[in-house]
């Protein structure tokens, strides 16, 4: 017999068992979660709500999965917005028996909560800017949606009137031994315009200060000269274990999850050049000279997030030799 339920505070070792054993098989997918990180990055955010974590236990009370449902922001980034569902996460454990009626009792019951308060439109898995919870535990630096590899969440969301309206990519490199490309362009940038880097930007909004907290970021911005705007930006945020302190609930434990392959890594998050000089080579300078700045803060690899229908990006990211290390996919419904 299976229950769904709603998270109540003595649920979180069984979260945190559900989340070591779903990385044993996708460890690429997950960084480490103990008890501490799951107060801060989930259960801690202004904006979360038990009643939309839900917890499917079996006939002895054992969880076997559960699914997080929330809503993306606003317009204005000040607020939640209650008319946009997101299905930030769903996890079955591996061995589940009954693996397909446990997802469809999840799903149905985020369905409920989300449209009972008003959701128009649900997103199956998260991406920026719907993305209110996991950043930097889940995805790489942030999640892309339903991974490739989870066909089953994919066959759930295929079943259920779910329509494909995204896709992702992961580009991840290792800085170990990177050296970003230098041409003719990248060394005209470089005596043309000055850069500043600060490790403490100003959000620009509500949504951005609840994304920002609890990690290290560094933002990159060149000027002009005589010009006190600045004409390109890069933003990226550390996603590393000292940051992010993991610790097991007792001392004398072992680690709930082994630590992710990669334990100081970051992630590029924003990379803005001004409308009227795009296309000049100022994108992969300053990507090159944050990736500089990078590697003197020790992040040993690198990661950033593109969307297939964004050629630009994915352009200037083949340019500068990274790879393609992970797909993702957003499912979107439509409710009626």
């Amino acid at each position: 017999m299976l229950t769904i339920r709603i998270f109540r505070n003595t649920d979180a070792t069984g979260l945190l068992q559900i989340w070591k054993k779903c990385a044993s098989v996708h460890p690429q997918h997950f960084r480490p979660l103990s008890m501490a990180l799951l107060e801060q990055h989930i259960l801690g955010r202004p904006y979360f709500d038990r009643g939309g974590l839900f917890l499917a236990l079996d006939e002895n009370e054992n969880v076997v999965g559960f699914a997080h449902a929330a809503f993306g922001p606003n317009a204005e980034h000040t607020d939640i917005d209650a008319s946009i569902g997101v299905i930030c996460m769903m996890m079955i454990l591996p061995e589940c028996e009954n693996y397909s009626a446990v997802a469809d009792a999840l799903l149905k019951a985020c369905e409920d909560y989300l449209t009972k308060r008003g959701a128009k439109q649900i997103y199956g898995g998260a991406v920026r800017p719907a993305a209110p919870f996991y950043m930097g535990l889940y995805g790489g630096s942030e999640p892309l949606g339903v991974f490739e590899s989870d066909k089953e969440i994919a066959e759930l969301y295929n079943n259920s009137g779910y329509e494909v309206i995204h896709k992702t990519l992961l580009f991840r490199v290792s800085l170990e031994n990177y050296r970003p490309p230098i041409n003719a362009k990248t060394i005209t940038w470089r005596r043309k315009i000055a850069l500043t880097c600060t490790d403490l930007p100003q959000p620009k909004h509500w949504w951005e200060a609840c994304m920002m907290c609890n990690f290290t970021w560094l933002e990159l911005r060149g000027f002009l000269p005589n010009e006190s705007q600045p004409v390109g930006t890069v933003a990226l945020r550390i996603t590393d274990s000292n940051d992010m302190p993991d610790f097991a609930p007792f001392p004398s434990s072992p680690p709930l999850i082994p630590f992710y392959p990669h334990s100081f890594s970051a992630g590029l998050m924003d990379v803005w050049i001004r409308g009227d000089i795009r296309r000049q080579g100022l994108a992969t300078y300053l990507v090159g000279e944050m990736i500089r700045n990078a590697q003197k803060e020790n992040v040993s690899t690198l990661e950033i997030q593109a969307a297939e229908d964004n050629p630009p990006l994915v352009a200037l990211l083949k340019t500068m030799h990274w790879d393609v290390a992970e797909r993702g996919t957003v499912f979107l419904k439509k409710i009626t």
